[in-house]
């Protein structure tokens, strides 16, 4: 399958990357796609704190597990394969051999597609970082220039400035994407908060459930008449 379509997406902690493109992700798994998940973090220190809550005599050790454990399993109902770099976040130190690392993963991978982070999501520094790091290592792997960002932290896209150029309809796959989340039991506030998320989503797009995205390198449309 020399020209199968291969998506990469690099994603801060565990969850990011189903909340904002899971059922993007399952589309196109379901077309025929080969997807890799790349973490650069466990959350153990951002995203976490349910865990805490709940043993607070709980190790940090324990903790990495847990997110583990949890991220592939989500990356299995999608059914994506996974990298865990488990760098530690906040802060998240892209050090040059960190950012060697991630390069090579994308060298190796050869994704037509890369999925990550709001490039301007600065009120979130450990996304910011990963963001910057998909680019910069991308550029190194000379890889791929086809980067798409997904949704910033929610709640905060007209404060970062998130303006969609484009849409995913997951309406037919939204309860996989669902499932998938679930998994994700460190963090049960996501399903609710990704259901309103990709129902305005949807709204805006003219369906169900839809996934928004930016291009990192617009394309420009060549039209032949301002009509028809």
């Amino acid at each position: 399958m020399a020209n199968q379509l291969k998506i990469m997406a690099i994603s801060a902690h565990p969850a990011d990357f189903c909340s904002r493109s899971g059922g993007t992700l399952i589309k196109h798994v379901q077309a025929g796609a080969k997807v890799k998940i790349v973490w650069l973090t466990h959350g153990e220190t951002d995203e976490s704190g349910l865990l805490y809550q709940q043993r607070p005599d709980i190790s940090v050790d324990e903790v990495r597990r847990i997110r583990e454990e949890e991220a592939f399993a989500c990356a299995e109902v999608i059914g994506a394969e996974g990298k865990m770099f488990g760098f530690g976040d906040n802060p998240l130190r892209m050090t040059p051999e960190r950012m060697e690392m991630l390069s090579q993963e994308i060298k190796d991978f050869r994704p037509n597609i890369i999925l990550t982070h709001w490039q301007a999501e600065l009120t979130y520094p450990t996304h910011w970082v990963a963001s910057e790091s998909a680019v910069r290592a991308a550029q190194m792997a000379r890889a791929s220039w086809d980067i798409r960002f997904f949704e910033p932290n929610i709640g905060t896209a007209v404060r970062v400035g998130f303006v969609p150029d484009h849409y995913v309809d997951i309406s037919d796959v939204f309860d996989q994407k669902i499932e998938a989340l679930t998994k994700l039991a460190a963090q049960p506030h996501l399903v609710s908060l990704y259901k309103t998320c990709n129902r305005w989503r949807g709204i805006e797009s003219r369906c169900e459930y839809a996934e928004a995205f930016v291009r990192f390198a617009p394309e420009v449309p060549l039209l032949h008449l301002l009509t028809g």
